[in-house]
């Protein structure tokens, strides 16, 4: 354990050291551990995992120590992972939420990170209060300086324990908490196939897990009044995150306008086809806001369903493409009276705008299935 605390403590100073021959081959052999070729990173080899004993109204922390085999450096890693509203950490760094913040759990988060040459930590919390069963799933590929990689997954190797302040720090002890279980092997029920952040992207709306969404000024009877109505969704990349493009499928009952970061992206007239657009970002924006104008020509239903997947390239040595979703969730905000010049732009204060409302989730009556356009020329913003 002393020695082990040694090598922590050198590793935060970025240290290269040498591991005792049973440590490395520990590592090297442990069922959590393959050695792969580069290829898209998938949750093949994953399992489900939960904690045994904390299975309600409990948020999880659920941690796996990794340190290299012997003569090994490590710099980078390619993280996939989801869960139900998860939060994941690289050696105590938030690096973000998994793409299933808002329950749906079938959109899987990519992150590309750097690491310390040695000793590192993956973390993550999750709640429990969801369905199907609480449970998280990842797959980590680490990068070592000579360029070869080893690939870490979800299984009993990772611990767990209720939330405890400082749980993701590289100095917490663990060695208390117990091991996971495994609630099913990758891809089985309840949960299933995952839709993965994609370079190029694939934007599916089959899972069940996009909703249909209005403003929070839904009458009791449906009836929606005519109208145009103004939505925002704002994301923000993490630090040390260069957002490089965007892929939307965005439809409407009944037509609508789209701008990304102010520049007209597109529009449409009809629900029965989602449009496809492509966005090159030429500058690395701080924050990427969607609006849309979304118009009811006569009172009835009405509706956005909206998807877009947003990649990134990291600043450091990581060599792979981030990826994160912006869904139909409920960080979107609307309008429910005037329309404020200049509510499109950048920077603009949407604070006092109210949260949407979730319609029920694709393929949904009355829109049912839609057809999804070919993808539009790109824009540039």
């Amino acid at each position: 354990m002393a020695l082990l605390f040694l090598y922590v403590l050198f590793s935060l100073f970025a240290a290269k050291l040498s591991l005792s021959t049973d440590v490395s081959a520990n590592y090297a052999t442990g069922s959590s551990l393959t050695t792969r070729a580069a290829s898209p990173l998938t949750f093949a080899g994953a399992n489900w995992i939960w904690g045994a004993k904390y299975t309600a109204n409990t948020l999880l922390a659920l941690r796996k120590d990794f340190v290299p085999p012997f003569g090994k450096s490590l710099i980078a890693a390619e993280i996939v992972t989801t869960a139900s509203n998860i939060s994941f950490y690289v050696n105590g760094e938030f690096i973000g939420p998994g793409a299933s913040l808002s329950g749906r759990w079938k959109y899987v988060g990519r992150y590309c990170v750097d690491l310390q040459p040695s000793f590192n930590v993956f973390a993550a919390t999750s709640s429990s209060l969801t369905v199907p069963p609480a449970a998280m799933i990842a797959a980590i590929r680490v990068t070592y300086d000579d360029f070869t990689t080893d690939e870490i997954v979800t299984d009993t190797s990772w611990r767990t324990n209720p939330w405890v302040t400082g749980f993701e720090q590289l100095s917490f002890d663990d060695t208390t908490w117990p091991t996971a279980i495994v609630k099913v092997a990758y891809p089985g029920a309840p949960y299933d196939t995952a839709a993965f952040a994609s370079d190029p992207p694939v934007i599916p709306l089959n899972l069940g897990q996009l909703p249909w969404f209005w403003t929070d000024a839904i009458p009791a009877s449906g009836t929606i009044p005519a109208g145009s109505r103004a939505f925002r969704r704002t994301f923000s990349p993490l630090p040390g995150q260069v957002p490089m493009s965007a892929s939307i499928i965005i439809t409407v009952d009944d037509s609508y306008t789209l701008w990304v970061n102010n520049v007209e992206i597109g529009t449409n007239n009809g629900f029965s086809t989602a449009e496809q657009y492509t966005v090159n970002f030429v500058s690395a924006p701080s924050e990427i806001v969607f609006a849309v104008l979304a118009t009811n020509k006569a009172a009835g239903a009405a509706g956005i369903l909206f998807a877009a997947e947003i990649n990134m390239v990291p600043t450091g040595r990581a060599n792979c493409t981030a990826g994160a979703w912006v869904n139909g969730d409920a960080d979107w905000v609307s309008t429910t009276g005037a329309i404020p010049t200049g509510w499109q732009l950048p920077g603009f204060d949407d604070s006092a705008w109210p949260l949407v409302v979730g319609e029920g989730n694709y393929p949904v009556a009355p829109w049912n299935t839609v057809t999804i356009a070919a993808v539009s020329s790109p824009v540039n913003v």
